[in-house]
C-alpha cells in the first residue's frame, strides 16, 4: 500500500509503470471501499447497532439509571457508537502518519494524548525565544493589542515532523506563543504569521431517541466545523488590520507549499469538513475589502 504516497512521484515513470500505477491505485481505492461499504453491512446485518444500544442500556443500568432515562442511554450509546469508530478507524490513521508521512518525510511524530503546561515539556523541548528583532516586534504587537504575552517559545517540532506551525496557549492573562523551529528556519522575519495567532483567540462577539441526537450531533459539530472557520477568517482579517495583509498572505502560501496541501477544494465541502479554510478562500478573504 506504499503506492499511496508515491503518487506525486508516479509522473516521472515510463508511460507503462504509469498507466499499471493508476490502475493499481484504482483497485486500492475500490478494495479499501469495499471493505468499508461490508464493514457498515455486517454491522446492520449481525444487529450491531441493537446490541450497542441494549449494551449502552445495561452500562446506564449499573450506573442506576432505568429505562426511562433514555437520553443517558443515548449519550452513551453515542459514546460507544464514537469508541468503536475511532478503534476501527485506528489502523487507517496509524497508516496515514506513520507510512504516508513518514514516506514524505515529514513524520518522526511521537503519539502525545495529553498537552498541558507541564506534560508537553516531557515530549517537545521548549526554550525561550532569543533576544532579537523578532521577539521584539512580538512583544511590541501583543502590547499594541493588549494581548496578556507572558513569554514567546521554541519548540522542537522537527523532531517529530516537518510541518511548520505557531500557536498560542493559556488563560486569562497568562498567554504563551510557541513557534516550530522549523518556521524559524524557512521563514524570514518578515514572513512569518505570529500576527495571525493572537487573532486566532475567540472574541466576545457578536429530548429524543439516538437518531435524533445523532442528528444534533451532526448539526452541532458543522456548526463548531463554521465557527472554527469564522475565527480563521477573523485572524487572517485581524492582520490585515494591522497592515500585514501581504506578509500573511506570502506567509500562507509558503506554509501550504512546505506542507504540501492542496490549493483547491470544493466550498461545499470544505465548508461541511474542513475546520479551517483552504488557501484560496482565505487569499480571497485577503484580497476582500470587507474585513468581516
Amino acid at each position: 500500500m506504499g503506492m499511496w504516497a508515491s503518487v506525486d512521484t508516479m509522473w516521472d515513470f515510463p508511460v507503462e509503470k504509469r498507466i499499471f500505477g493508476a490502475v493499481l491505485i484504482f483497485s486500492w481505492t475500490v478494495y479499501l471501499w469495499e471493505t468499508f461499504l461490508a464493514q457498515r453491512q455486517l454491522i446492520l446485518l449481525f444487529g450491531g447497532i441493537p446490541y450497542l444500544w441494549r449494551l449502552s442500556g445495561r452500562v446506564c443500568g449499573s450506573a442506576g439509571f432505568g429505562p426511562e432515562y433514555e437520553i443517558i442511554q443515548s449519550l452513551v450509546f453515542l459514546l460507544l457508537a464514537t469508541l468503536y469508530s475511532a478503534l476501527t478507524g485506528l489502523p487507517w490513521s496509524l497508516y496515514n502518519t506513520f507510512v504516508i508521512e513518514e514516506k514524505h518525510g515529514f513524520n518522526h511524530q511521537v503519539l502525545v494524548t495529553i498537552y498541558a503546561d507541564y506534560i508537553a515539556p516531557l515530549f517537545d523541548k521548549f526554550t525561550p525565544l532569543p533576544e532579537g528583532k523578532l521577539k521584539q516586534e512580538i512583544e511590541v504587537m501583543a502590547k499594541s493589542i493588549d494581548f496578556p504575552l507572558t513569554k514567546v517559545y521554541v519548540v522542537e517540532g522537527s523532531k517529530r515532523s516537518s510541518h511548520s506551525n505557531a500557536y498560542f496557549y493559556g488563560f486569562f492573562k497568562n498567554k504563551r506563543i510557541v513557534l516550530f523551529d522549523t518556521l524559524l528556519e524557512d521563514y524570514s522575519v518578515q514572513n512569518k504569521d505570529n500576527q495571525e495567532e493572537p487573532g486566532t483567540e475567540p472574541r466576545n462577539e457578536g429530548e429524543g431517541d439516538s437518531e435524533e441526537i445523532r442528528a444534533k450531533v451532526k448539526v452541532l459539530s458543522f456548526c463548531l466545523t463554521v465557527l472554527s472557520r469564522r475565527f480563521e477568517f477573523q485572524a487572517d482579517a485581524f492582520a490585515k488590520k494591522l497592515g500585514m495583509a501581504k506578509d500573511l498572505y506570502s506567509a500562507l502560501i509558503k506554509l501550504n507549499k512546505d506542507n504540501l496541501g492542496f490549493p483547491v477544494s470544493d466550498w461545499l465541502f470544505s465548508t461541511w469538513h474542513y475546520s479551517h479554510p483552504p488557501l484560496l478562500e482565505r487569499l480571497q478573504a485577503l484580497k476582500d475589502t470587507k474585513q468581516d
